[in-house]
C-alpha cells in the first residue's frame, strides 16, 4: 500500500530545497516529502548574481563586489559598478545548510536522500509516485528534476564552465573588483572568456566559461581552465574544490505531450533559468516565496511564471545573434558593459529593466547582426551551421 502526503516535490536540489525551507517556515503545505536521489549533499556548486545592497542575500554572501571588470584579449577593458547594487557569491554549502535546518527541525517534511523516482501518474484523487523505496500516494506533486537529456540538447546556446577554488601563496588580487567576463575571445567552438573572483586576498575561484552551439566536453574547459590558471601564475595552488555544468540557454519549452496533467513543474525544467544569461537563483527563490504562498491560500502550489512576452523574444534574438556571430560576440558584451549604464545594464540581467532601459540595451548594440537575428531563416541557418 502507497504511503500517503500532501505534497511530493521530486528533486532536492535548489528549487526543491528552496520551496521546502518555505514550508518549514510558513507552516504550508501538509505533509510533504522530498525525493533526492543523491545521497547526500557536497559543496558542489556557487550562485553569483547581482542584488541590491540592502538585499537579505548580502548578509549570506561568501563575499560581495561593488564593481567588476570586462575585457578582451589584447583589447579594451571596462570597470563598472552599480549605485545601490553589489554583485554576490554564494556557497550551495551556505544554502543547503540552512535548507537541512529548516526541515529537520520541521516533522511534516521529510527529505528522502538516495531515493529516485520514476514515474508519476493520475489517480481520483491526486497522483502516485513510483519510486525504489515503494510507491507514494499525493495529493499534489511538485517536479523540479532536471529536463530530459534529448530537451535540453534541442536548447540554443548552453553556458559550459570549469572552475576551481585556489589557495595562493601570497596576496594576489584586488578583492575590490571581480572579473566578471574577461580575456573574450572566440575559436572554433564559440565563444570563450575567463571568470574570476576572488574571495579573499589569497583565495580565488577561477572559471573558464564557453558559450557555444554544442556543449563542449570536459576536456576541452579542463584545458581552458589549466591555461587560464598557468597565465596568473597560479599553476601550483592548492585547489580546494571544484566546480563545473552545463547550462542550457534557450531551453525549448516542455513538450505538452509529455506533460502529466496537475503536475507542477519548477526549476531548471519549468524555464528558470534566464535565457540570455543563466541566471537562475533569484528566480527560482522568487518562485519558491510565491508557491508556499499559494499553498498556504489555496491549498494548491503553482509552477514557474511564463517569461514574459518581451524578455523572451529579446533574449531569442540576442541568442541567435551570438550564435550566428561568434566571432563578434565579445564586440556585442564589451558593448554592453561599456556603452550601456551599469545600473540599466544590472536592471536587464536581474530582470528588472522597464522600457526604456531595453531601449539602451538596443541602442548600444550593432544593428545589423541583430536585425539579421529577427528573420526566421536565421534560426534555421544557425541549426545548419
Amino acid at each position: 500500500m502507497a504511503e500517503r502526503a500532501d505534497l511530493v516535490i521530486l528533486g532536492g536540489g535548489l528549487a526543491g530545497l528552496a520551496l521546502a525551507e518555505r514550508l518549514a517556515r510558513s507552516g504550508a503545505g501538509g505533509r510533504v516529502r522530498i525525493i533526492e536521489p543523491r545521497a547526500h549533499y557536497t559543496d558542489d556548486r556557487s550562485w553569483a548574481f547581482w542584488t541590491p545592497s540592502n538585499s537579505h542575500w548580502v548578509g549570506l554572501a561568501t563575499r560581495t563586489w561593488p564593481r567588476w571588470r570586462c575585457s578582451i584579449r589584447g583589447g579594451a577593458s571596462v570597470v563598472a559598478s552599480a549605485e545601490g547594487w553589489r554583485y554576490v557569491y554564494l556557497r550551495s554549502s551556505t544554502i543547503y545548510e540552512a535548507a537541512l535546518r529548516a526541515i529537520a527541525d520541521t516533522p511534516r517534511i521529510t527529505l528522502e536522500l538516495g531515493v529516485r523516482a520514476s514515474s508519476v501518474r493520475a489517480t481520483a484523487d491526486g497522483f502516485e509516485v513510483t519510486t525504489n523505496a515503494g510507491p507514494i500516494a499525493a495529493r499534489h506533486v511538485v517536479d523540479t528534476r532536471p529536463p530530459h537529456s534529448t530537451r535540453l540538447a534541442a536548447s540554443r546556446m548552453f553556458q559550459c564552465f570549469a572552475g576551481r577554488e585556489l589557495t595562493l601563496e601570497a596576496p594576489a588580487v584586488d578583492v575590490r573588483e571581480l572579473e566578471l567576463m574577461t580575456d573574450m575571445r572566440a575559436d572554433a567552438m564559440g565563444f570563450v572568456f575567463s571568470y574570476v573572483l576572488p574571495l579573499s586576498p589569497t583565495q580565488v575561484l577561477v572559471e573558464a566559461t564557453r558559450f557555444c552551439t554544442q556543449p563542449v566536453g570536459p576536456d576541452v574547459l579542463a584545458a581552458d581552465l589549466d591555461a587560464l590558471v598557468a597565465a596568473r601564475g597560479w599553476a601550483g595552488a592548492p585547489v580546494v574544490r571544484t566546480e563545473q555544468a552545463v547550462l542550457p540557454m534557450g531551453l525549448p519549452a516542455a513538450s505538452p505531450a509529455q506533460a502529466i496533467p496537475g503536475v507542477v513543474l519548477a526549476g531548471t525544467t519549468a524555464g528558470a533559468l534566464r535565457a540570455a544569461s543563466g541566471y537562475g537563483f533569484l528566480r527560482i527563490q522568487a518562485w519558491a516565496e510565491r508557491c508556499a504562498q499559494a499553498l498556504a491560500r489555496d491549498g494548491r502550489p503553482v509552477g514557474h511564471p511564463d517569461e514574459p512576452r518581451l524578455r523572451q523574444w529579446m533574449d531569442g534574438v540576442f541568442l541567435r545573434a551570438l550564435a550566428a556571430n561568434p566571432a563578434r560576440t565579445p564586440e556585442f558584451f564589451m558593448r554592453l558593459a561599456g556603452i550601456v549604464p551599469a545600473t540599466v545594464l544590472v536592471r536587464f540581467l536581474s530582470d528588472q529593466a522597464g522600457v526604456a532601459d531595453l531601449a539602451r540595451i538596443v541602442a548600444a548594440l550593432p544593428p545589423w547582426p541583430f536585425l539579421q537575428a529577427l528573420a526566421p531563416q536565421s534560426s534555421v541557418a544557425e541549426r545548419a551551421s
